[in-house]
């Protein structure tokens, strides 16, 4: 683990110790690209700043971009949620109206057979559900 910790030793500005000639090799690169460039086409107005400017453009863009991505997919996921939500409330509601209905048919029942609010009277819909469950245990 020390020899690891040797090898890859990190400076402040995070980049391992390993991997530094890497930035050099490119900047040596880019500036002597650039001179060739200038030298070349006679381009005086393309430097190598402009170059890195463009450069450190393109990564911060694409840092952005990944950002947006990650932001879209994160949204995209709550929407996901939102909707499945939503399709709950609304089974509920749908849930909650059939059984609305379920318990004015068993009222008009029991007004034509005179047995409302009588001992002779039938449980309401929504009880005998709940009563079936209490016998099987799951209540």
């Amino acid at each position: 683990m020390d020899e690891y910790r040797i090898r890859n030793r990190v400076a402040v500005w995070g980049v391992p110790e390993n991997t530094r000639w890497w930035f050099t090799v490119v900047y040596l690169a880019l500036t002597a690209a650039g001179h060739v460039i200038i030298w070349k086409f006679r381009v005086y107005v393309l430097s190598v700043e402009l170059v890195l400017d463009y450069i450190v453009k393109i990564g911060v863009s694409s840092i952005f971009a990944t950002f947006t991505l990650i932001e879209g997919v994160d949204f995209m996921g709550w929407l996901y949620e939102s909707i499945k939500q939503r399709h709950r409330e609304e089974g509920r509601e749908e849930g909650r109206k059939e059984r609305d209905q379920a318990y004015r048919e068993w009222i008009s029942r029991e007004q034509e057979a005179g047995t409302l609010g009588t001992p002779k009277q039938s449980p309401p819909p929504f009880l005998e559900d709940v009563a079936s469950q209490s016998e099987r245990g799951s209540v």
